[in-house]
């Protein structure tokens, strides 16, 4: 699970701008599939699949919406995490609001 953590914030850091939507919802294929087997994480699968039908239709200030949140939640999650993947989940999590924060300045505008 820690590879998978670390794939997805490397998407998040640094291929934001430039990955295709169809790269990323493969890798919410992979988080939606992950998270279906593990309780408590309901609100986060329900997000991560309104996520991938938002970039199927490269609806921004959704996508922008769900990153800030998926952002804010993951990094609660992880205080509920097992000590060997707390700090990945609580580091996708800043990554998912620092990806929020990115797509902000493509769009032009806050999405609230």
């Amino acid at each position: 699970m820690t590879d998978h953590l670390e794939t997805t914030t490397t998407i998040i850091e640094h291929d934001i701008e430039k990955n295709t939507t169809t790269g990323a919802t493969v890798q919410l294929t992979h988080w939606i599939t992950t998270l279906k087997e593990t309780k408590g994480f309901e609100t986060i699968l329900h997000d991560l699949e309104k996520l991938k039908t938002a970039l199927t239709h490269l609806d921004g200030k959704e996508i922008h919406s769900l990153l800030e949140k998926l952002g804010h939640e993951t990094v609660k999650a992880s205080e509920k995490a097992t000590e060997d993947s707390k700090h990945a989940i609580k580091k996708l999590g800043h990554s998912l609001l620092d990806g929020a924060k990115r797509l902000e300045k493509l769009i032009g505008h806050k999405a609230h």
